[in-house]
């Protein structure tokens, strides 16, 4: 298999295992005991494609995702920046709102001293009769990024989950539109991952499975968020380590669920929805340092961003924690390169 779009990676021990809940003191910890066994049922095979033996150098770039700061992009990059991040994300309207005046995207950017890491694209791409307009639409994505030479698509499945289940049709339909798009995007240097993401047809552990056997991985990578994972009640770190080595890119927070809730909060002041079980590193049962463990032993080399919905608080003192979190549990260096 071609890796191109992601290095070539050795295969893993395994690292750590799925959730766990936070010591009680208030410095967020690597989990012991027997919280770290992985639940059971939850095992499966390796294909054979996703293993690899070369090995490379692992390097974490650290990002945030501009989502906290609703529609106020000037502030989202202003604090960002001032918190010494290299790069940030957005959502793929920044396609239409700067057509023809992209100039003036990347002043903004430059002036700040970050760059675009990705773009949020994707779309209803299971669904017969749209794959032209689905394609068209993340090509124009994908030109975006080249132009802001930044060089990832997440593909997001539309909200929501469908009801029965994603079916063995909407499935190929799925695989056949990203197939195309990631072809389409690696000829112009871009690479394009699906995101596993709750509430959407691609959520529980069998969906992801099943996308990703039938995509072309040298066409189509990985986008891998373990709050998601672990919301769908699924094992985080289990999903990184079967997929490591097509990983192309990461979300990063935490998941507390005994604030779940069964929909999305109502949405407000054009953010996006409270989803407060959606928190900040370190306040929920993801088991983080493990998860980052197995990327580092699979020498994940690219960017991990940092995404929460919406803050419980402001969107500058959630940054400000998940900052904290990242230096002092993970000893991440916030603005350089991280072995």
């Amino acid at each position: 298999m071609r890796t191109a779009s992601c290095p070539p990676r050795k295969v893993w021990k395994r690292a750590s295992t799925f959730c766990a809940r936070r010591p009680s003191s208030n410095r967020p910890g690597r989990p012991t005991g027997p919280n770290r066994r992985r639940p059971p049922g939850r095992h499966h095979p390796q294909p054979q494609y996703l293993v690899r033996n070369q090995t490379t150098m692992a390097n974490f770039r650290l990002s945030v995702h501009q989502i906290t700061w609703g529609q106020n992009l000037e502030l989202a990059l202003k604090e960002i920046s001032e918190f010494g991040y290299r790069g940030t994300e957005t959502f793929a309207g920044v396609v239409d709102e700067f057509a023809g005046r992209e100039d003036d995207l990347r002043a903004k950017f430059s002036d700040a001293g970050v760059r675009l890491t990705a773009l949020y694209g994707g779309g209803r791409f299971w669904a017969a009769g749209e794959e032209d307009e689905t394609i068209a639409w993340n090509m124009r994505i994908a030109e975006f990024l080249q132009s802001m030479g930044a060089d990832r698509l997440v593909l997001g499945p539309a909200a929501p989950h469908l009801e029965g289940g994603t079916s063995d049709q909407q499935f190929q339909t799925m695989a056949a539109v990203a197939n195309e798009i990631g072809e389409r995007c690696q000829e112009m240097g871009v690479t394009a991952g699906i995101h596993p993401h709750w509430n959407t047809p691609v959520q529980d552990e069998s969906e992801i499975h099943r996308i990703f056997d039938l995509v072309d991985t040298d066409k189509v990578k990985m986008v891998l968020d373990p709050a998601h994972i672990a919301k769908a009640g699924s094992d985080p770190v289990a999903i990184c380590e079967r997929y490591a080595p097509i990983i192309c890119y990461v979300h990063i927070k935490d998941y507390s669920p005994e604030l779940d809730t069964p929909e999305a909060n109502i949405r407000e002041e054009g953010l996006a929805p409270t989803l407060a079980f959606f928190s900040e590193l370190g306040d929920g049962i993801v088991d983080t340092p493990g998860f980052v463990q197995v990327l580092r032993d699979s020498d994940y080399d690219g960017w991990l961003t940092i995404e929460l919905d919406r803050s419980q608080t402001t969107a500058r003192q959630s940054l400000a924690n998940n900052t904290r979190y990242l230096r002092e549990v993970l000893g991440f260096d916030i603005g350089g390169d991280n072995p």
